[in-house]
This record gives structure tokens, C-alpha cells and sequence, in this order.
């Protein structure tokens, strides 16, 4: 039965503790290794987001890289280690302890390419077993590895608590489509 609640390492800082992730149902993914703090699941829900939204749009895999809730690479690519590469490689330096999210089931030819990679975990639909054993030993064992249902679609209200105040709007249900990548700026368009 997936999990409402887990304790987390530590909220955004170290020094912020008690720290819990919940939801009224269920959350909808499980920690296969590791132990996240606020700021890892952040960027791993933010940049899963954006990876299942560039793979719905362009039928490709894809991959991101969040660093402290921002996106410092992503990329669409034929196969998923490419578009791993490209993600990380979209700025080096912003990558550097990461959060990577990829859009497909991970394969050991991509966990073999995050395993040399400064990074402090990933999230994706699913790992394959070797995949998984390569990750896991990442970091001496404490890589984080998160599983996300590929199925789940979050409430149609989002709410935030800043300060003591809350926040609330309508979820951004923007379909994106093909016709968004129509304003090609290159005159290359195929993937390798």
C-alpha cells in the first residue's frame, strides 16, 4: 500500500528539523534508496514535471537536471542516456549536486552514465534491475532514488505556505502540444 507520510532528513536547511512530506491520499512516489530532505523532493516533483510534459509533446525520452528548485538543464534526445547527457550537459556547473529527473524507465546504459556524475538523485518511472543495483551504490549507498507513478494526476488547486500565509491557484493544466515547437530557430531538426 503506498505511503501518506514519510519523515524527511531535514526540511530545506539541515538545522530545519522536523521534517515531513505527506499527502491526504497518497504520495505518489516511493523512496527506493536514500533519504530526501525538502529541498531533494523539490527538485525532483519540479523537474518530473518537466520531463513528462517534454516526453507527452515530442515522443521523446527526456531528461532534467534541478538544482535548489530551479532547472539547469533539459533535454529531449532518442534514447534516454542521451538525453541525460544533454540535461547535464546544458550547464555543468548549475548540474553540480543535482536532482535528475528522466522520463522513462531507467536502463543500465543511463545508470552507468549518473554514476560518474556529481548528483545527489534522481526520480523516474521505473529502473531496470541493474539500473537500480548501479544506482544504489552511488554515493557508499545513500544516493536518493525516487519511483514516480507515471499514472498520478495531482488535484486540480495547489496550495503553497510562505510565511505563514497560504497560498492557493489553479494547478497550470496548459496542454502543451507540437505546436509550441513550430518556431524552429535551426536548421536542425532531426535527433540523433
Amino acid at each position: 500500500m503506498p505511503e501518506r507520510e514519510i519523515g524527511l532528513r531535514y526540511g530545506m536547511n539541515p538545522h530545519q528539523k522536523p521534517a515531513r512530506v505527506f499527502a491526504s491520499d497518497h504520495l505518489p512516489f516511493e523512496v527506493r534508496n536514500g533519504a530526501p530532505g525538502t529541498i531533494n523532493l523539490l527538485d525532483a516533483l519540479n523537474a518530473w514535471q518537466l520531463v513528462r510534459e517534454l516526453r507527452q509533446v515530442t515522443g521523446h525520452p527526456a531528461a532534467a537536471s534541478f538544482k535548489h528548485v530551479s532547472p539547469a538543464g533539459s533535454a529531449v534526445a532518442a534514447d534516454l542516456a542521451s538525453a541525460y547527457e544533454r540535461a547535464r550537459g546544458a550547464d555543468r556547473i548549475s548540474s553540480f549536486g543535482d536532482i535528475a529527473a528522466l522520463s522513462d524507465t531507467v536502463d543500465e546504459r543511463t545508470a552507468a552514465l549518473m554514476r560518474s556524475e556529481v548528483s545527489d538523485g534522481c526520480i523516474a518511472p521505473g529502473y531496470e534491475p541493474k539500473a537500480f543495483e548501479i544506482l544504489s551504490k552511488k554515493k557508499d549507498g545513500g544516493y536518493l532514488v525516487l519511483e514516480i507513478d507515471p499514472s498520478y494526476e495531482p488535484g486540480p488547486i495547489e496550495t503553497r505556505d510562505v510565511f505563514g500565509v497560504t497560498l492557493e491557484q489553479r494547478r497550470n493544466g496548459h496542454v502543451i502540444d507540437a505546436s509550441l515547437l513550430r518556431n524552429v530557430v535551426t536548421a536542425e531538426t532531426s535527433l540523433p
